[in-house]
């Protein structure tokens, strides 16, 4: 017998339990187990059965339901916070490993757990903008003091298009190397 059906949740977010409909579908488990045992099949089954059903009342178990019900609502809300970290995650620089470890971190508090993803985001985006800037800032000083031309900026259009090394060169070498 399932007692989900009959437990409901009221307007009020309380929970309602239906016992006359409990009630009545037990005598007809009860009918049905007596006409099986007056046939002579399933003795101990059916013993077994109504000694389960004996040990733990109704209100036992719509207890054991809601316990089960909150861990599942519980479970779910990470589930869906490490989602919508992982997405901010997504493209920042981060390693495979580094995303799982961050995402092991979240937990059901949404706001907590996405601020820090996004403090950590910003921290890492702030990190390899930095270190960009000081990669061509100091392949320029030592182009500048080796008399070659300088590296092209960001903002210098107008620079040849060539050069010793790439942007993207200069970029790869300072990047994290993932595993």
């Amino acid at each position: 017998m399932d007692i989900k059906k009959f437990v409901k949740l009221n307007d009020k977010g309380e929970i309602e339990f239906d016992e006359s409909g409990f009630q009545s579908s037990l005598d007809s488990e009860i009918s049905r187990a007596v006409d099986k045992y007056a046939n002579g099949k399933g003795k101990d089954e059916i013993r077994k059965k109504l000694e389960e059903e004996a040990k733990l009342s109704a209100e036992e178990k719509l207890k054991a339901e809601k316990e089960e019900f909150e861990k599942y609502k519980l479970q779910t809300k990470i589930e869906i916070n490490q989602a919508k970290a992982k997405a901010k995650l997504e493209n920042k620089g981060f390693t495979e490993k580094e995303v799982e470890f961050l995402l092991s971190t979240v937990n059901d508090d949404e706001e907590k757990s996405l601020s820090n993803i996004d403090t950590l985001v910003e921290e890492r985006t702030k990190f390899i903008s930095d270190t960009q800037k000081n990669a061509i800032e100091k392949l320029q000083q030592q182009q500048q003091s080796s008399g070659s031309k300088p590296l092209p900026t960001p903002d210098n259009n107008d620079a040849p298009k060539t050069a010793t090394r790439t942007k993207a060169d200069i970029l790869n070498h300072y990047r994290p190397k993932q595993n």
